[in-house]
């Protein structure tokens, strides 16, 4: 098929028109996000937190005492009995 197109006459280039110079953007500032320090220190935090908690429902649990959950496990032990 391709040997049967005929190939058309070139056509004169037409002139590019030269467009206004466009006012130069300003490059998009990066804000960096919070040091790596910053987030390890929270998250270290939230750790020893749900530890201490864990911990604590695990000793009123098993043992009838703890800061938090110790008085309510006992109370129920007590009233099972």
């Amino acid at each position: 098929m391709a040997a049967k197109r005929k190939r058309k006459a070139a056509k004169p280039a037409k002139e590019k028109k030269v467009k206004a110079a466009k006012a130069e953007k300003e490059p998009k500032e990066i804000k960096p996000g919070p040091p790596v320090e910053s987030v390890v220190a929270v998250v270290t935090g939230l750790m020893l937190v749900v530890a201490l908690l864990m911990f604590d429902y695990a000793r009123g649990v098993h043992y009838g005492e703890g800061m938090f959950f110790g008085d309510k496990y006992a109370a129920a032990q007590n009233s099972a009995e």
